[in-house]
């Protein structure tokens, strides 16, 4: 998980500070579409920079060799060799880099992506966001297009946990209602994967002063500073439909997360559903 205090605290300190990764998503949103091919590409292979040359990193995404120093420069680096020496370092106290190619399957993509996601996780203290959909006095989750099943289904498990839980916005309406009925107790979860809406960068521009979760793709890093807290769940570029098991698995753990942070007041809010399904005979 990344939130916007440290990100602040972070852009007060040298860009030496920062790893690979921090630094793309940092600079993502200035980042030319040659340049964010690359983002995308040694975001979810960094290891990538201690096999390849430039030259081959460059071929591997389909731009020129000098688009490529002139990326590794964008970021803060001297040049490749200084990268390079960077990931060895990172290596050597102990972050795993993988240095063996693996068959380059949408199986294998997936292990990778559930592996950024996890760094992520890991990466910072993520409790402040699991306190926020625990204790909020409601939760609003936001979802278009492939991003709307998504935010469904993490209404219902939420729903699993605790009450006041809401879907935006309601078919046939549009967004602005209710964006001005959220209020400072509210907590909001915005999904934008892929294909984004055409207004969604005034819906991030509008959120940008309160309480608000991002989960997006590799694309929306560019609004990741507008957001408190945010996600980035890595998507392959190579096929022509996507896999949203990355996605689905953060809802999972951060839904699960907030049944065990509430302890017994879930159990009771999941008890009662489980009791309404049996007197309504809906399920098996």
């Amino acid at each position: 998980m990344n939130d916007r205090t440290s990100d602040v605290n972070q852009s007060k300190q040298p860009t030496a500070n920062c790893p690979l990764s921090e630094r793309i998503t940092r600079h993502y949103a200035s980042l030319t579409d040659n340049n964010r091919r690359l983002a995308d590409y040694l975001q979810l292979n960094p290891e990538k920079v201690l096999m390849l040359s430039t030259s081959e990193i460059a071929e591997a995404c389909q731009v020129s060799k000098t688009s490529v120093s002139r990326f590794i420069r964008k970021l803060g680096y001297e040049d490749h060799l200084a990268l390079r020496q960077e990931l060895m370092t990172e290596r050597d106290n102990g972050q795993p880099v993988m240095m063996t190619t693996l068959d380059d399957s949408e199986f294998n993509h997936e292990v990778r992506a559930l592996e950024k996601l996890w760094e992520q996780l890991t990466r910072q203290d993520h409790q402040p966001l699991i306190e926020k959909l625990a204790t909020a006095k409601r939760i609003k989750i936001i979802g278009y297009r492939n991003s709307y099943p998504l935010a469904m289904h993490f209404r219902q498990q939420l729903m699993q946990c605790r009450t006041h839980v809401e879907l935006l916005p309601l078919p046939g309406q549009t967004i602005g209602e209710d964006l001005a009925s959220i209020d400072e107790d509210d907590f909001t979860i915005v999904i934008g994967i892929r294909r984004r809406v055409a207004n969604f960068e005034k819906m991030m521009a509008f959120l940008a002063q309160r309480d608000c979760l991002l989960i997006t793709d590799q694309s929306g890093q560019k609004y990741a500073q507008q957001a408190a807290h945010y996600f980035i769940c890595y998507m392959n570029n190579k096929l022509p439909l996507d896999s949203y098991a990355v996605p689905m698995s953060l809802i999972a753990h951060l839904v699960n997360q907030t049944f065990l942070h509430l302890n017994s007041k879930s159990t009771q809010v999941s008890r009662k559903i489980s009791m309404n399904y049996a007197q309504l005979n809906e399920l098996e």
